[in-house]
């Protein structure tokens, strides 16, 4: 079985929610909308398409899906620009195959090449942990939802940053 990433295309539009909404089906954390938060983040005028990948397997078929869009860190008169790393989603079929990883990697070099440098994510910290996030708490940034600070992780994807954002982070409309 090969498994390939892809930029969206117009074509994997609907089977793409139809993946996110069943790879959440046996996820008891969800709140099993984030197929329609991925719809609300492409309408949204900061919607990035080359921040969006799928995973298909050999008949074309998408079983995962990362999707990155643009947040905003506050801190008093500063505002920074980050990423928000929602939804990941892989077919219970084809976890634990790496393709979460795949699709980590892949979101995360498109972005560095873009220049961001900070991506935070609401998840599950055994998991993202392995991927260098951590509590984003430990480096002044906060979550506007109450969560517990261990699910609300930070990622900088450049090894210095003459800056760290810290502050309130701000997402997009489409996340309320």
């Amino acid at each position: 079985m090969q498994i390939y990433l892809s930029t969206l295309t117009e074509n994997d539009y609907e089977t793409s929610l139809d993946a996110i909404e069943a790879a959440f089906l046996d996820v008891a954390e969800s709140n099993h909308d984030e197929q329609e938060l991925v719809e609300k983040l492409r309408k949204a005028p900061e919607y990035n398409y080359e921040l969006e990948v799928v995973a298909k397997n050999d008949d074309g078929e998408v079983v995962g899906h990362i999707m990155l869009s643009e947040i905003t860190i506050v801190n008093g008169d500063d505002r920074y620009t980050a990423l928000a790393l929602a939804p990941l989603s892989v077919l219970l079929d084809y976890r634990g195959k790496g393709i979460g990883k795949a699709l980590i990697q892949a979101a995360e070099e498109r972005a560095k090449a873009q220049d961001y440098s900070t991506i935070i994510v609401l998840g599950d910290p055994s998991y993202y942990g392995k991927f260098g996030y951590e509590e984003a708490q430990d480096f002044e940034i906060y979550s506007p939802f109450d969560v517990p600070s261990k699910y609300f992780m930070v990622k900088f994807l450049w090894d210095q940053l003459l800056e760290q954002p810290k502050g309130d982070v701000i997402y997009s409309e489409a996340f309320n």
